[in-house]
């Protein structure tokens, strides 16, 4: 692009084609979630949160294309006196250079809109995990740097703030926003890099098979192109600071963020659609005896094929699980006639006769329930990494 601005209908046709794109992949989202959850109303908090964050988005895209056709006070100093003598142009100039500071605002609210969005999630993905403590100090991390870049871009870097449409200009870092550049690409390229690196470890330690593991770093690797695309927005901004080349970088920066944060929630509606059993985790499938996928460990941690599995299962919190009766001779708690003590035998599934029904084992409560609670973690922590293959379904 060199030192020559894009043109309007450049950054127009630009706009046109990366918001439709981005418009399909949201109401795709909505639609995913609403399958998920079985109801509009049951939309989670990060719904709503993108969906501000869309309007933002698109208004910074509108924004973009009236700047575009106004200028601003980002010009040659040596077209100063053409300019000058010219009120008109004086005054489009100044009223593009107060478009440019919404422009800057809807630009940072819908990046760290973005961010939120993928913290929330996260945050549920990880819930029962230690990865959860880091997803907390970058939450921290993120709204620290929102803070200090709005700070530093209304009190620090340009004073007077009328300097920011001022005609000729004063400080050309009010024209540039170079200082503001660097102090929102540190914030936004390091918190978008440890956004990206917190999901690996779950990938790794997820006990799924390899296929699923490869579609799941595909689609977290997508982060990865807001990181190139937000690098390039910053190397244009320097590289040809009197033009406004990062407008167009602005509209792929922005809206390759968004195809990330909605991209992440659309399996359900995928498998609804195309039947995708390679994203479905089916967790009544993976406890019937004889599955590939369910294989247990043996004492020395490799998989054995030849054991049955035993289930184990946990429950949370706000869920009580409905058990099925069996015969009333093996019903627990069914009294009938003999002398019970308080260790009432809870029923379970014999390993060895795991395709008959029917066929039950009493263990006392304290054991049950001490080897229950040990295997309920174990179960807790599988079922959150398994909870990566569902993304928007936890």
């Amino acid at each position: 692009m060199g030192d020559v601005s894009p043109t309007p209908n450049q950054l127009f046709s630009e706009a046109i084609v990366f918001w439709s794109i981005g418009l399909i992949i949201y109401v795709g989202r909505i639609v995913a979630r609403i399958i998920a959850n079985g109801s509009y109303k049951r939309l989670f908090v990060d719904d709503y949160v993108m969906t501000a964050t869309f309007a933002i988005y698109t208004t910074m895209l509108v924004l973009i294309q009236i700047s575009a056709r106004y200028a601003t006070n980002l010009m040659d100093p040596r077209d100063y006196d053409e300019v000058l003598a010219d009120p008109k142009q004086v005054s489009d100039r100044i009223y593009g250079s107060k478009i440019v500071i919404g422009l800057e605002q809807c630009m940072l609210v819908s990046t760290w809109g973005v961010k939120t969005c993928m913290l929330m999630l996260y945050w549920r993905i990880t819930q029962n995990l230690k990865s959860n403590f880091y997803i907390k100090i970058l939450s921290i991390y993120v709204a620290i740097g929102f803070v200090v870049i709005m700070v530093t871009y209304y009190a620090v870097y340009c004073r007077p703030f009328s300097q920011y449409w001022a005609m000729p200009v004063e400080n050309m870092q009010c024209a540039t926003y170079q200082h503001y550049s660097i102090t929102q690409a540190v914030f936004n390229i390091s918190s978008d890099a440890v956004m990206f690196a917190i999901p690996i470890p779950l990938l790794i330690k997820a006990q799924l098979k390899r296929r699923r593991k490869v579609v799941l770093i595909g689609v977290m690797s997508l982060g990865l192109f807001t990181i190139i695309a937000a690098i390039l927005n910053k190397y244009f901004n320097f590289a040809s600071p009197l033009t406004t080349t990062y407008q167009i970088w602005y509209i792929r920066e922005a809206s390759t963020a968004i195809y990330v944060a909605n991209l992440m929630c659309w399996w359900p509606l995928l498998r609804k659609l195309f039947g995708v059993k390679a994203f479905q985790y089916n967790s009544n499938r993976a406890q019937q005896p004889g599955n590939p996928d369910n294989q247990n460990n043996d004492s020395s941690g490799s998989y054995s094929n030849n054991s049955q599995p035993r289930p184990s299962f946990a429950f949370p919190r706000s869920w009580k699980p409905p058990f099925r009766l069996g015969n009333k001779s093996t019903t627990p708690g069914k009294y009938n006639g003999d002398k019970r003590s308080s260790t009432e035998p809870i029923n379970k599934y014999n390993n060895e006769f795991g395709n008959d029904m029917h066929r039950v084992e009493a263990v006392p409560l304290e054991n049950w329930t001490a080897e229950g609670h040990l295997r309920a973690g174990t179960s807790t922590t599988k079922g959150s990494l398994n909870s990566l293959e569902k993304q928007c379904d936890v």
